[in-house]
């Protein structure tokens, strides 16, 4: 009887110690929190308070933020997809947009938040951050910081040395050619990259050793595999390289020098000062801070702007042409989009644009001079992406 009332008592404080673990009431941020992002329902609110939910560290606005022009106006039109006509704010309805900017020729000629968004709200960009990482990539590179973009990754970050990760180049890494085996797929039981963001941010794991034992399969640039621990990488390229945290890079490299008008976030694996941010998705920050970084690049595209000083001309040049044969639009997979070095392909030449799951975009169009940024909660955002891509289209003919 005694031994049975020993085992209760230990498992009553199994339990406890279980649930103060999950719940952690002493911390800011708990697994339990993190659970909350797997609720549907709270999709459109957790997108825009990420930075309560997960660790993070700041990135901080300039000093002077840039100024938009701004001929502001209703947006209202129809465009047909596969034979069906629909209106701009159906679309937007379906896809569960939150923000929706429109730019063009530098004005901006549309803002519109929905499903509880607004004008100061920071709207997580999953892998729209991917973007981010690969551009201080090529200001690093063009400030020759980096020798070659066909250096291996582990020279830059050491802590890869010995791994496949660490033997990649950073073309490949850019352009997601590794080889590296890895399930990117976001609902599977098989999936790689559910437990890799789990294991990070709920169990604390650091993100870099996490990535060690995955393996080559085929050789780089035999296809393209888009996978986000490729982008992860990358960041611990930029962590060797300046000696900083991703998110005091972006203060330095991007926030101040494109004059972001808020302080944004970088979601890290930990609270503490060993939190390391994971590269290949989790900023948050205001839409019309994405739309500078849109702007940005538009202006590059056309030969203007700090772009031509800070990134390289075959850079710029190479983001709307895809990195290899395998990586042209129109085939089967990634609903037909190509890809070149961190940023997306539609099948109309010329335009190129950061995305992530969801709904996230920055769409960049040098010839029409516009930028369309959406942020969205769709939990059905995988088969909408030819949908979308004729939405901006739509958009885009609008101000023509």
């Amino acid at each position: 009887m005694k031994i049975i009332k020993i085992v209760l008592i230990l498992i009553m404080l199994a339990a406890i110690a279980a649930a103060s673990w999950y719940y952690r009431p002493w911390s800011e941020y708990s697994p339990a929190s993190m659970a909350a992002l797997e609720d549907p329902s709270r999709t459109a609110t957790n997108f825009r308070t990420m930075s309560s939910l997960v660790p993070n560290k700041p990135i901080y606005k300039a000093d002077s933020p840039s100024e938009f022009v701004e001929q502001l106006q209703p947006l209202s039109l129809e465009f047909e997809f596969q034979g069906v006509s629909k209106s701009l704010d159906q679309f937007l309805a379906e896809s569960s947009t939150t923000g929706l900017i429109v730019l063009k020729d530098g004005v901006m000629r549309h803002e519109q938040y929905l499903n509880g968004g607004a004008r100061d709200s920071l709207f997580t960009s999953w892998s729209v951050a991917k973007s981010f990482v690969a551009t201080v990539i090529a200001m690093a590179h063009k400030d020759g910081l980096i020798e070659s973009l066909d250096d291996k990754a582990e020279k830059y970050a050491p802590q890869y040395a010995g791994s496949d990760f660490g033997a990649s180049t950073l073309n490949s890494l850019l352009a997601m050619s590794t080889g590296i085996e890895f399930n990117e797929d976001y609902v599977s039981d098989d999936s790689d990259v559910r437990p890799f963001f789990f294991n990070s941010f709920i169990l604390g794991k650091d993100p870099d050793d996490l990535l060690l034992p995955f393996k080559r399969n085929r050789e780089a640039f035999t296809d393209f595999h888009y996978i986000s621990p490729n982008s992860h990488v990358l960041s611990a390229v930029l962590r060797g390289v300046y000696k900083k945290s991703i998110a005091e890079i972006m203060t330095d490299k991007i926030w101040r020098p494109l004059g972001m008008e808020a302080d944004a976030t970088w979601l890290q694996h930990r609270a503490d000062a060993q939190g390391l941010a994971l590269g290949y998705c989790c900023l948050n920050a205001r839409l019309r801070d994405y739309a500078r970084f849109g702007e940005f690049y538009l202006n590059a595209s056309n030969g203007q702007g700090l772009g031509v000083e800070t990134l390289s001309k075959t850079w710029v040049e190479s983001l709307a042409k895809p990195a290899t044969p395998a990586h042209r639009p129109g085939g089967e997979n990634y609903s037909g989009r190509g890809y070149s070095y961190h940023f997306w392909l539609p099948e109309r030449q010329g335009v190129f644009f950061s995305a992530g799951v969801y709904g996230q975009f920055i769409w960049i169009d040098p010839a029409r001079n516009l930028v369309i940024v959406k942020t969205s909660a769709d939990n059905n955002f995988s088969s909408r992406q030819r949908e979308t891509a004729a939405a901006f289209e739509a958009i885009s003919q609008v101000y023509d």
